[in-house]
């Protein structure tokens, strides 16, 4: 490996650092709460699944495969293993998204759109690039969290500051998501991945602590 990717590798660290904290604090607060919440256990599940996922993922990506794109074909199932705790996570966010608008009257179709087609791309399909691709569609079931945090932003004038702090960090953290997809790296050139992965992880770092920021203002601080 490159020198580059060892300070990715230690960018990388950062973020399980950070979703691992992020983790232990809600869960502990979570816990001490006198009237406890579904938000507040999917939220903490969401960076705990983060977390577990990007360590599968450093491991794959940078020991395995080493950033190369023909090793991930011949290696589906670690891939999809350290994807689908990563795709869980998202699914959470989406569930308690899904729940602050509609409170389970829509059946929750957006979670169960996304759970199908996760499923599909997990279980059904072998290449690897079709895999992916269905991964991508079922992300775009994650539209719907940006969409709940503006309805929650106008029918909550009290909470709008906070729902405003989440859907920044939300936005900041995709953005790094984006620039580790495979049609991102083969768009910009095969030969520039490993500082793609890296500017992917500096991306998330700041996102997850602007969200955790506005999840605990929203979520994990008592009524009084």
């Amino acid at each position: 490996m490159e020198a580059l990717d060892w300070v990715a590798i230690g960018c990388w660290s950062c973020v399980l650092a950070v979703c691992y904290g992020i983790f232990s604090i809600f869960f502990q607060k979570y816990t001490e709460f006198k009237e406890k919440t579904k938000n507040q256990l999917a939220f903490s599940l969401v960076f705990l699944f983060l977390g577990i996922s990007r360590n599968l993922l450093i491991y794959f990506d940078y020991f395995i495969v080493q950033l190369n794109p023909n090793g991930y074909n011949n290696l589906q199932i670690p891939w999809k293993l350290a994807t689908f705790f990563w795709i869980a996570g998202l699914g959470f966010l989406i569930l308690v998204s899904e729940y602050a608008v509609f409170k389970g009257k829509d059946y929750y179709l957006f979670f169960i759109g996304f759970a199908v087609v996760v499923a599909i791309a997990m279980f059904f399909i072998q290449n690897f690039s079709m895999a992916q691709d269905l991964t991508v569609v079922a992300i775009c079931f994650g539209a719907f969290i940006p969409i709940s945090y503006i309805y929650m932003a106008i029918k909550l004038p009290m909470a709008r500051r906070n729902v405003i702090i989440l859907f920044i960090g939300f936005l900041i953290f995709g953005v790094g998501i984006i620039f580790m997809s495979e049609r991102i790296v083969e768009l910009i050139g095969l030969e520039y991945i490993s500082i793609l992965y890296l500017i992917s992880a500096i991306f998330q770092i700041p996102g997850l602590l602007i969200m955790a920021l506005g999840i605990r203002r929203l979520y994990f601080i008592e009524k009084v």
